[in-house]
C-alpha cells in the first residue's frame, strides 16, 4: 500500500511521543516500586509473573550476561525486593523469588498498569477498544518481523 510522506512524518512524530510517554510511565512505576532502575523493574516484573525463576532465566529474559545479572540481583536482594536460594535439584543453580516487599512492589506495579489501561481504554466503546488492541497487535507484529 502507498504511504504518503505526510503520514510517514506524522507516524515518526507520534512514535517518538509514544516512546517518551512509555518511558515516563515506566520511570513513574519504578519510583512507585521503591526507586528501582528500569532493568530492576523488568526483573521484578518477570519474577513476579513466574513466581520462582533461575538466575539464568532472568538473564535470558532481559538479555544480560550472568555477571550483570548477579550484580542486579545482589542489589535487589539488598533492597529486600528479591530472595535467592540454591536449587535443591542442582546446587549450582540459583532460584530467585520476590520477597514480601518485592511482592508488594509487584502488586503496586500491576495496579499501576491496570489504572493506565483503564484510563486509556475507557475513552473508547468496547468495539473500538478491541479494534485499538487489534491495531496495536498488528503494529507490534510488524516490528517483530525480521
Amino acid at each position: 500500500m502507498k504511504v504518503t510522506e505526510t503520514n510517514k512524518e506524522k507516524f515518526i512524530n507520534l512514535l517518538s511521543r509514544l516512546v517518551r510517554a512509555i518511558k515516563s510511565e515506566s520511570e513513574r512505576c519504578a519510583e512507585v516500586c521503591g526507586g528501582v532502575s528500569e532493568k530492576e523493574l523488568t526483573t521484578i516484573t518477570f519474577v513476579g509473573e513466574k513466581k520462582h525463576v533461575k538466575m539464568s532465566e532472568i538473564a535470558e529474559n532481559i538479555d544480560a550476561p550472568m555477571s550483570s545479572m548477579t550484580t542486579m540481583v545482589d542489589r535487589l536482594v539488598e533492597k529486600e525486593m528479591l530472595t535467592r536460594e540454591h536449587s535443591s535439584d542442582d546446587r549450582r543453580a540459583i532460584n530467585v523469588s520476590l520477597s514480601e516487599q518485592g511482592a508488594a512492589a509487584y502488586k503496586s506495579l500491576v495496579d499501576q498498569k491496570r489504572q493506565v489501561a483503564e484510563k486509556l481504554l475507557s475513552q473508547y466503546n468496547v468495539k473500538d477498544q478491541e479494534l485499538f488492541l487489534h491495531h496495536i497487535n498488528l503494529f507490534i507484529s510488524s516490528l517483530e518481523k525480521k
